[in-house]
């Protein structure tokens, strides 16, 4: 099995370009992964 990791750089001081984590999950499995999860 395979598994693959995403590292995203996530500081956001202003508030703008913001990218909701439920969203990025669904577009994640949109994209046919399975079994996405985040990490803090």
């Amino acid at each position: 099995m395979k598994r693959y990791i995403a590292l995203l750089r996530g500081i956001n001081i202003s508030g703008k370009n913001k990218v909701v984590m439920a969203e990025l999950k669904k577009e994640f499995e949109s994209l046919k992964f399975e079994d996405v999860k985040e990490k803090l």
